[in-house]
Parts: structure tokens; C-alpha cells; sequence
């Protein structure tokens, strides 16, 4: 991981601006061609889509990036990869969360296994609740939607992004991506939708 001074640099203006903001995240949402992926990929729909979504997420310096308030200064630590929080769906209509790591080897197989896992706990599954190395995602299959916004714990610093996708129509999905703008701006959200396509 790399430290950064969030009053250093280029972005150091924007950050001071954003930071004046009550609630300085904003959402993009596109739609996105699965024919790609789906011509070179059998692990599975929702294993496949989020080991692209991950994927895409951690090519984005800047979608790694998270604000941490150290010794009552605030920095910015750009991890080398982060991992995932993913909601996963019970029989009872309820969710849990899982947790999952970066994409590697095996990863649909790890998809299953721990979202069986998370599946079968009693509780919400939160505890890796305090790390910030991880994205939050989400998948509402049973809605074609254009655009949507998560629930949020009003904090200003909260800079985990967020991502969700919904029911896939004629081999597009639509993919919304939720990013704090002291750190991520409207250019880094397209290369995250460059990589993932």
C-alpha cells in the first residue's frame, strides 16, 4: 500500500473541494455488452460478472483508494488490490454478505463455496466490517434498471465504492458504480467501464 497527501498533488484543490460536501459520492450507471465476456467465460453469470466487476474496479488506482484519518490528519492510503463484500441472497428473502477475494484461480468455485457459507450463517456476515481494502457490491437480478442508489451511513469519508448490476436483457446489464468524488472523478469511473468491457 502507498500513502498519499491528500493536500499534495494535483487533485489537491478538488479534494479540498469535495471535502466541504455533506455527501460528496454520486453514482454513473451504464450499460454494458456481456457478449464479450460471455464468449470466453463458463464460470457462471454471477461469478463471471463479478470477477470482471472486481477486475475493473482494481485496474482504477483510484477506485483503491481510501480516506483514513491518522494521528487526527487525514490521508489517503492507495492499496495494491482490494477484494469484495457482495450481498447474497437466502431462501427467506433475506440477505447476507460474503466475502470474497481478489479474483484468482478457482475463483468460480470460491464464488460457491462461500456464498454457501455466508448462506447458511445466523448473523449478517460483518465481520471484516472494518476493513476498507474491499468494494461493496450488489446484484438485484430481478430488476432491468437504469439507474439506483445505495444506502449509505452519511458519513463524508466513507470512500468504499459501491457497485451494483441488475437483470441482464438481451446481453447487456446495467452496471452503477458509486464513487466518493474527493477521490474519484468522472474520467476514473469511464476506465473503470473501459476495463470492464
Amino acid at each position: 500500500m502507498r500513502w498519499i497527501d491528500p493536500k499534495q498533488g494535483p487533485r489537491a484543490g478538488l479534494y479540498r473541494h469535495f471535502r466541504t460536501f455533506a455527501r460528496p459520492q454520486y453514482t454513473l450507471c451504464a450499460r454494458v455488452d456481456l457478449r464479450p465476456l460471455k464468449a470466453r467465460n463458463d464460470l457462471g453469470l454471477f461469478p463471471m460478472i463479478l470477477k470482471e466487476v472486481v477486475l475493473a474496479a482494481n485496474a482504477v488506482p483510484e477506485l483503491r483508494r481510501r480516506i483514513r484519518v491518522v494521528d487526527g490528519e487525514e490521508r489517503i492510503v492507495e492499496h495494491e488490490r482490494v477484494d469484495c463484500t457482495c450481498t447474497i441472497g437466502r431462501d427467506d428473502g433475506t440477505f447476507t454478505f460474503g466475502h470474497f477475494p481478489y479474483p484468482e484461480e478457482d475463483f468460480a468455485q470460491q464464488v460457491r463455496d462461500r456464498a454457501q457459507a455466508a448462506r447458511e450463517t445466523e448473523g449478517l456476515g460483518l465481520e471484516q466490517e472494518d476493513r476498507d481494502d474491499k468494494l461493496f457490491i450488489t446484484c438485484l437480478p430481478w430488476l432491468d434498471f437504469t439507474t439506483m442508489q445505495h444506502a449509505e451511513i452519511g458519513d463524508p469519508l466513507d470512500c468504499v465504492p459501491r457497485i451494483a448490476w441488475g437483470r441482464v436483457v438481451d446481453q447487456h446489464v446495467t452496471v452503477c458504480l458509486t464513487a466518493n468524488h474527493c477521490l474519484v472523478d468522472g474520467i476514473h469511473v469511464a476506465r473503470f467501464f473501459q476495463a470492464l468491457e
